[in-house]
């Protein structure tokens, strides 16, 4: 059995989908693995660079987070390999329905 050495994450990590629009109001997604629960009322997400956090600070931190499922592992491995930076269409591709989400109130340090 190989060992992995101590981690700080417990492993199969979900796949959060992080779903965000841009300044032009286009919708986007990312997904992200490196993700858990922080206390009980939050959670935690590692992101990166991406066009994602680029639009995080263009829309005052608000966006949503879904879990990717086997129904939408496709569209969902999709997103994470493919840059809205270079593919503006990405989310047509997915062939998934933006809603606009409603707002829980609380900051996000980006």
């Amino acid at each position: 059995m190989k060992s992995f050495g101590s981690k700080p994450w417990i492993l199969p990590q979900s796949v959060l989908m992080i779903g965000t629009y841009n300044e032009n109001g286009v919708a986007n997604a990312m997904n992200a693995a490196w993700g858990g629960t922080w206390d009980m009322h939050e959670i935690i997400i590692s992101m990166g660079s991406h066009a994602t956090t680029e639009n995080l600070k263009l829309n005052n931190g608000e966006f949503t987070v879904a879990f990717a499922t086997a129904e939408t592992m496709v569209a969902s491995d999709f997103v994470g390999i493919v840059s809205a930076k270079n593919d503006p269409e990405k989310m047509a591709k997915t062939g998934w329905t933006a809603e606009k989400a409603f707002s829980c109130g609380k900051e996000l340090n980006v």
